[in-house]
């Protein structure tokens, strides 16, 4: 279990580096639209789910409802159903009561991280529990030093307001690693982009992440044939 630990909280260095700014930008930004010192940092404790925090301030500060908030924060973390999906096989039979922390600190920069090998992680929770509670620590410590000193600092300055999205840019740019994961990167994207005017509440983001991933399967079977086809004319 040790050395599970040692080289989950070693995984997640990479993500600390990224959590420790866009957490404090985030408690910039929150401190900025009129939420408490305690506010901020209790988003952070409880909730722990950066780009739903950044959109929850976001509608706070336009003077959104809460309802609205509420719903369009949860249409949005739909998108843990497929990255849970993916996780789950690699620790069957393992306890609810170990599964459940587990789905709890789950994020997108965790998950791009464990799934960049698999093999690191399979039946291996406190590998993972490590990683992500390393991750959380870092963004909770960034909230707190943002939400601290927040009124210090310029919200506008600095590209705060484009800390997360550059976050995401860097996972995606780590988890390209063929042209077929570019292909469905850039169908993602394209498709995030046609769904925006049609779906409400950021519904866009779940469309796009479950056609993209069905484009990816459609184009590794495509040239899995081609390769048997290839593979056959040559024998003959």
């Amino acid at each position: 279990m040790a050395r599970d630990i040692r080289e989950g909280v070693k995984a997640a260095l990479p993500i600390v580096l990224g959590y420790l700014p866009v957490g404090m930008a985030y408690g910039v930004l929150a401190r900025a639209v009129g939420l408490s010192t305690i506010e901020t940092v209790a988003m952070s404790l409880i909730v722990f789910a950066g780009a739903s925090q950044f959109i929850a301030v976001g509608m706070l500060a336009s003077g959104i409802a809460t309802l609205p908030i509420i719903l369009t924060t949860l249409a949005v973390n739909l998108r843990h159903l497929l990255m849970s999906s993916a996780i789950a096989p690699h620790f069957k039979g393992l306890p609810l009561k170990k599964l459940i922390p587990l789905t709890a600190q789950l994020t997108d920069e965790s998950f791009a991280v464990a799934m960049a090998d698999t093999a690191k992680f399979d039946g291996r929770p406190y590998y993972l529990m490590a990683l992500q509670m390393t991750a959380w620590l870092a963004w909770f410590c960034g909230s707190v030093a943002g939400a601290v000193f927040g009124s210090l600092i310029d919200s506008a300055s600095f590209g705060i307001p484009f800390a997360m999205t550059a976050l995401f840019i860097c996972l995606l740019a780590l988890q390209l690693k063929s042209l077929a994961h570019l292909a469905v990167a850039v169908v993602a994207g394209v498709l995030a982009l046609s769904f925006k005017g049609l779906l409400p509440n950021n519904l866009y983001i779940v469309a796009a992440a479950i056609a993209a991933p069905l484009a990816g399967l459609w184009l590794v079977k495509r040239r899995a044939t081609v390769a048997v086809v290839a593979e056959a004319e040559a024998e003959t």
